[in-house]
């Protein structure tokens, strides 16, 4: 199921909302919003549903071996007591390892299997010379995200951080709808609390309404803005042969802002709903096309990501506390598997290493002039006009250099694979200039501007078939780096006459243009 679907927003929540408000009981409660989840995550596919549960319940398996000790040395060893007992904790805690290790690698093997069966698959009919692969698999809705968030349970669950837990709450921590299909990957820390906690709370109506309000800035980003780019970006890759320099540098640009407004929508979908129902879900997105650099991106970007690598992949491997060299090399092998995670395809591999070469180099450079975040910014201690002027035009430079980066890297994102990617570099090389193609800036006449141009007139000045493509774009990139992001927006809300009616209209405006909406494209992922 979508957040942006007519059974979502007209059906599902405001059941589930009713429900939630007008029960008492704590149990009830969770197991409500249980089966909402799993009404929720089930809509698309049963059979992935059993899949989720099956992953949900050999998680729950190994967290509650991890839990109890099971493997405790009960034999008699010779020695004094103080033996005996080192003996038994050191025997006890490699059991424990190699529970963590079997759960673990139980997790890995499933989203590798999904994740890789068709990328296998492809390769092996290519060599047998067959025109088809032998077999597709569908990507089961959000396997990577509730994978690494069992995989960050029981890794928390050996290191004594999560305590007791219930299988009701378990399932409700894995399946919770807000986020089960594109993230944030959450930890139990940060949500367990909030789980014995309903039937607790009254309703709050600022933070309900604030919920409200973020949820229709967040459908609005996805259903006016990035699937209106998203439909130029099919037009453009339909045909890359056919692209012009000029269409093959608008669809990348396209691409880049589809991408952000698609992810943020969901994010603050997701976080509206949680408030709606009196939860905190972790902030996941905070302006990252803001950045000057790939490592501000990396913080601002997918931030739960970044949170899980580093803490279940970095830090293990041993961090920065075993000198320079690992260091970078550790950082190298966190992009990696970041790329890996995406997809399956040297497109994100390739990925993977461009963002951690530049995060390296970047790093290098950091560690050298701690103080300097871009270029020679020690200029601007001064304090004159001059100097300051002189920082602005830096901080510009960086911010553009950055985007300009984060444009190319997300074109391998989109390429069905590097020889698609190579071929679209060429047109972005070699096309030459040119008007835009129809095929490209038609996906933004949306009928609702058309018949304002129509009746003013303004069809019948020159180049009329670009205006509203200008103007998505110059409102998408107003929007990107020089608005507050909605996260802000709603933490200055207040809930009046004027913010009820840019809610009423946004919410209006979405559900009937909700006909031609595309799926999140972090579902693929």
């Amino acid at each position: 199921m979508l957040f942006q679907s007519y059974i979502f927003i007209l059906l599902f929540f405001p059941l589930c909302l009713l429900g939630f408000w007008g029960l008492k009981r704590q149990k009830l409660l969770q197991l409500w919003l249980i089966a909402f989840s799993l009404w929720f995550y089930g809509a698309a596919s049963p059979y992935y549903l059993l899949l989720l549960l099956g992953s949900i319940a050999w998680n729950y398996a190994f967290f509650r071996a991890i839990e109890s000790g099971i493997g405790r040395v009960t034999e008699r060893v010779s020695g004094s007591a103080m033996e005996r007992a080192e003996y038994g904790m050191e025997r006890d805690s490699s059991r424990k390892r190699l529970l963590l290790g079997i759960g673990i690698a139980g997790n890995l093997a499933l989203l590798c299997f999904f994740k890789y069966f068709n990328a296998i698959s492809a390769g092996w009919s290519q060599m047998k010379g067959l025109e088809d692969p032998i077999l597709q698999l569908a990507l089961p809705l959000g396997i990577s995200f509730f994978t690494f968030q069992q995989i960050g349970f029981l890794a928390d669950a050996y290191k004594g951080e999560v305590g007791a837990c219930s299988l009701r709450e378990y399932v409700l921590f894995v399946s919770f709808f807000p986020y089960v299909s594109s993230g944030p990957i959450v930890n139990a820390q940060e949500m367990l609390p909030q789980y014995r906690q309903i039937g607790r709370q009254r309703l709050d109506w600022a933070k309900f309404s604030g919920g409200l309000y973020l949820f229709a800035l967040g459908l609005s980003k996805k259903v006016l803005l990035a699937d209106t780019f998203g439909k130029a970006v099919d037009a453009g890759y339909g045909n890359v042969a056919g692209l012009s320099g000029t269409d093959a540098w608008l669809v990348m640009l396209f691409y880049t802002l589809q991408l952000y407004f698609d992810f943020s929508g969901y994010c603050d979908m997701g976080r509206g709903i949680a408030h709606m129902l009196g939860m905190e879900l972790p902030v996941n997105f905070d302006s990252p096309y803001k950045a000057s650099n790939i490592i501000e991106f990396w913080k601002r970007w997918h931030i739960t990501l970044n949170r899980f690598l580093r803490k279940y992949v970095y830090i293990p491997l041993g961090g920065n506390r075993k000198g320079t060299t690992r260091m970078y090399l550790n950082l190298f092998i966190v992009f990696l598997v970041s790329g890996i995670w995406h997809g399956a395809g040297w497109n994100f591999v390739l990925w993977g290493a461009l963002h951690g070469a530049l995060y390296l180099v970047t790093r290098a450079w950091q560690r050298k002039q701690p103080r300097q975040q871009c270029a020679a910014d020690v200029h601007a201690q001064s304090g004159t006009k001059k100097s300051d002027v002189l920082s602005a035009v830096q901080h510009v430079l960086c911010v553009a250099l950055t985007f300009l980066f984060l444009n190319f890297t997300w074109m391998l994102f989109r390429s069905a694979n590097l020889s698609q990617a190579g071929e679209f570099v060429g047109r972005l090389i070699d096309g030459g200039f040119a008007a835009p193609a129809v095929q490209i800036t038609e996906a933004f006449n949306l009928e609702e501007f058309w018949y304002v141009i129509k009746i003013l007139h303004l069809d019948r000045l020159p180049g009329s078939e670009l205006y509203l493509c200008f103007v998505f774009l110059a409102v998408a990139l107003w929007l990107v780096f020089f608005a507050r992001n909605a996260g802000e927006r709603e933490k200055s809300f207040e809930p009046n006459g004027k913010t009820m009616f840019v809610t009423a209209f946004l919410m209006i405006w979405c559900v009937v243009s909700l006909s031609g909406v595309s799926s999140f494209l972090y579902y693929r992922f």
